[in-house]
């Protein structure tokens, strides 16, 4: 199977409001490989294999946002900058990396990040998305949370948008992880679950079809603040694109 490769802008600033004139950028290409692909759907309980392409492929993008996050904080001179955006965040071709040289880093799961110069990054901005689906924009205006949003905005919000279905029992993220995802629930439940002081599951709270998960990305240090665990087999519209960048964060909750 071929890599899954991301490329990633980000934009630093001191404040939140420095964004429209940042002080810093960095351009990413993170490759994920099928063999970290299965490891990383080990960790969380999932069975890759059994997973649709598009499901395949969030679960890429999800590692490969963390092996993104992972590289800018080893890197001193994006740590004096307490906010940070991903302006861009695209699956490209990855005919790309064959000409690159060795990784800028690799990370113990084998996600493997290269930084490229500005001029580089201007060549991969034209990339298509990976997946449009045409009746997007239908389910959008249909989601009670979207109710009332102009034509205008519900269009912008399918350009980064992807459908995604969970089975039951399937768990969606962890707690302590990098949260990379904002999702309005169209059918089914999902179970939010943290932990007892002796290590026992305990059920927080239940998100139903109409709602949205997520909301917690507004607050740092952006990371899942409990698990989620699919309470019956349902269907979703998932951000972890440039929609979450639009807010100045990617979605956490």
């Amino acid at each position: 199977m071929k890599p899954y490769c991301f490329f990633a802008h980000v934009a630093f600033a001191l404040d939140a409001r420095g964004h429209a004139s940042p002080q810093a950028t960095a351009n990413l290409i993170i490759e994920i490989n099928d063999t970290t692909l299965t490891s990383c759907g080990n960790k969380k309980h999932v069975k890759v294999s059994a997973l649709t392409d598009s499901q395949k492929m969030e679960l890429a993008g999800e590692i490969a946002m963390a092996a993104a996050l992972d590289y800018l904080k080893s890197e001193e001179e994006f740590r004096q900058f307490p906010t940070q955006r991903f302006v861009n965040f695209d699956l490209i071709r990855p005919t790309y990396i064959s000409i690159r040289p060795r990784p800028n880093k690799v990370l113990p799961n084998g996600s493997k990040v290269w930084r490229l110069a500005q001029s580089e990054a201007d060549k991969l901005r034209g990339e298509p998305r990976s997946i449009r689906y045409p009746d997007i924009e239908r389910r959008l205006a249909a989601h009670p949370f979207l109710k009332g949003m102009s034509p205008h905005h519900l269009e912008l919000l399918a350009l980064c948008a992807m459908p995604t279905e969970f089975d039951a029992g399937q768990i969606i993220f962890l707690e302590g992880d990098p949260a990379n995802g904002f999702y309005l629930i169209e059918t089914g439940t999902v179970v939010l679950e943290g932990k007892t002081s002796d290590g026992q599951s305990v059920v927080i709270d239940t998100v139903s079809a109409g709602e949205p998960l997520g909301w917690s990305w507004l607050i740092s240090p952006y990371l899942w603040h409990f698990d989620a665990r699919h309470g019956g087999m349902y269907c979703n519209l998932s951000f972890w694109d440039n929609a979450a960048a639009a807010s100045g964060r990617w979605p956490h909750p």
